[in-house]
């Protein structure tokens, strides 16, 4: 086991949006701030962000990430410490909601391990480790942070997912009004236009396949709506080719 030196929680924000404010104003704990006032370019700036800091702190360090727009610190971190190495991980990741259901989440984003998929929004872990972990996510062509985390989970072995959620805790929209104990609580994919619309260009290049066989299939059994039928498949392709993120499966 590690003598940890420090433990310091950071996020990853350009502005103020969301659940920002409370998040960095909580009572709790100080929260850093990276990348303010930058200009933001894909999901991949928050991970170039905690790797750059990573380098100003000792392996041994304990660094917590949390998402800038989705989430609370629920309680004091007293057990922070004590919780983590319990979990004997190097890393430890947030479990997700499967916000679209488990067959769906898992062909979109795979599993990190023990058939979890991990959330990319919390995790923490020992600088040495952390760094090695996410250097690896950067590697893919994918543009999904998610995608990635859970691609290279594999090939750390010192990473668990938080599965008793007793640090971290993800809720989904549908779940909003539930409580927990963790001592940080996210809630990605709240409502939102520009969320929804984004989750379309970048979540259609998983499922445009299957999609397109059961228009297929629905136009051999149901030949009567085959104007309908024809105009959705002609949609969705052009929406695939022309508008849709493929950089996770070309």
């Amino acid at each position: 086991m590690y003598r940890v030196m420090s433990i310091e929680i950071v996020t990853y924000a350009n502005k103020s949006q969301g659940m920002f404010e409370e998040l960095v104003n909580n009572e709790f704990v100080p929260i850093k701030v990276l990348g303010w006032g930058t200009e933001w370019k894909g999901y991949t700036d928050k991970t170039k962000g905690v790797l750059k800091y990573l380098e100003t702190k000792s392996d041994t360090d304990i660094v917590v990430f949390l998402d800038g727009f989705d989430t609370k610190v629920n309680k004091k971190p007293d057990e922070l410490l004590n919780l983590f190495q319990k979990c004997e991980c190097k890393v430890l990741v947030s479990k997700d909601p499967e916000l679209m259901g488990g067959p769906i989440s898992r062909t979109i984003f795979g599993t990190c391990n023990e058939n979890n998929i991990a959330n990319a929004g919390l995790y923490m872990g020992y600088t040495k480790e952390l760094r090695a972990f996410l250097e690896d996510t950067l590697g893919p062509k994918c543009k999904d942070d998610q995608v990635n985390f859970n691609s290279s989970c594999a090939k750390h072995p010192g990473i668990k997912v938080d599965e008793d959620e007793k640090i971290f805790k993800n809720i989904s929209p549908r779940d909003m009004n539930k409580e927990s104990d963790a001592i940080f609580v996210s809630y990605p994919a709240s409502p939102g236009f520009s969320r929804y619309t984004r989750a379309f260009v970048e979540y259609t290049q998983f499922v445009y396949i299957h999609v397109l066989c059961l228009l297929i299939v629905a136009l051999a059994v149901f030949p009567r709506y085959k104007t309908p039928l024809i105009g959705i498949t002609l949609g969705l392709t052009a929406f695939y080719a022309l508008v849709a993120d493929k950089s996770c499966t070309i």
